[in-house]
């Protein structure tokens, strides 16, 4: 038998902390379509059942045509299961009219749905531990949980995974973290975040996707399947020993030589820059444009002011930045100050 394990889809997402209103748009309709590219792989890989554990939605009250698309795509796949676990984000989203193939699982307590050999417990609540009755040793068991790890016995809000150790699990379909990542839960069986199938943030980079489970008798195997439309990229650049802005646009483009041009890419500007050498992060991004989905670039170097240097530096220049670094103002207004001071000392003109 083969299962998918999904979570933390988020669709309906506004998407706009990054992008123009106008992408936001176009990435708010890629992950709704990523939604049905995934059941279509369900479909036409013999795939019956589709664990989502949480966040199938960013909100509880999600715009009607984006609830009515995934609730058609499900409803015209009858020959699969969608077992579905609210999350948090998603928390109290009920459909009032749900497809007859969209399962959930109780509040307070473990349900389950059973295939064959394989059984499926589930329940909205971290803390019900205890609740979980005894699984057989003679079936596979699935349990699926959406919250985050934590190491607290008290912390009923958390997944403590020793409460879930020894107790005939196979596989913990777990929901929350929006990165894959499979360990051993004990002798017998392992935990696994599926993460978020499609990235829509500068905080959820590299490879997305899913994991797909296959059972044979009773064991159980679990692969991580690839399958975002667009990856996300942070892309760190250190400027820290070149001299000019050609120099940056240089180290920047081959940095992100490679990169898809379907990517959303976020360029880093780090290390150690000269007060007087010129460096204007909206330029490199104008070279970038049109090379990737999304581009930006951000400034994030420091200017190099060695103290040793400026004690002896008798100049304007000198009494201008030590001037500027006793004002008590935050580190990076005071850069910001020094490097425009600067550049009106060296006679360039000051557009900013």
């Amino acid at each position: 038998m083969k299962l998918i394990h999904t979570a933390d889809l988020h669709l309906d997402s506004v998407l706009e902390a990054n992008l123009d209103p106008t992408l936001a748009a176009t990435r708010r309709k890629e992950l709704l379509l990523s939604f049905d590219r995934m059941v279509t792989y369900a479909q036409e890989n013999g795939v019956p059942v589709i664990l989502i554990a949480g966040d199938l939605f960013d909100t509880p009250h999600p715009a009607p045509d984006a609830e009515s698309y995934v609730l058609g795509v499900i409803a015209a796949h009858p020959q699969i299961d969608f077992l579905v676990l609210t999350g948090n984000h998603g928390g109290s989203y009920r459909p009032l009219d749900p497809p007859a193939n969209y399962h959930t699982f109780p509040a307070r307590s473990f349900s389950s749905y059973g295939y064959g050999n394989v059984v499926i417990y589930g329940c909205e609540d971290c803390g019900a531990f205890a609740a979980l009755p005894p699984l057989s040793p003679d079936t596979v068991n699935i349990v699926m949980l959406h919250g985050a790890l934590t190491d607290s016995t008290t912390d009923l809000a958390g997944i403590n995974l020793k409460f879930y150790q020894n107790r005939n699990i196979d596989y913990l379909a777990l929901g929350h973290y929006h990165a894959y990542r499979k360990e051993q839960l004990d002798t017998r069986g392992v935990w696994c975040y599926s993460g978020t199938p499609e990235g829509r943030g500068f905080d959820e980079t590299g490879e997305k996707g899913f994991v797909l489970i296959e059972t044979a008798e009773k064991k159980l195997s679990s692969v991580f399947i690839p399958f975002a439309k667009r990856t996300i990229h942070q892309v760190t650049v250190d400027i820290s020993r070149l001299f000019s802005q050609k120099d940056i646009e240089q180290a920047v483009t081959a940095a992100v030589r490679g990169i898809p041009a379907n990517d959303l890419v976020r360029v880093t500007l780090r290390g150690y820059a000269e007060a007087d050498m010129h460096k204007d992060a909206g330029q490199i991004a104008m070279r970038l444009e049109g090379q990737f989905f999304f581009v930006t670039v951000e400034d994030k170097s420091n200017l190099s002011l060695r103290q040793e240097e400026l004690e002896h530096d008798v100049s304007l220049r000198g009494e201008f930045v030590r001037t500027v670094m006793r004002s008590g103002l935050p580190r990076e207004v005071q850069e910001r100050i020094i490097q425009c001071g600067i550049r009106a000392l060296n006679g360039e003109e000051i557009l900013e």
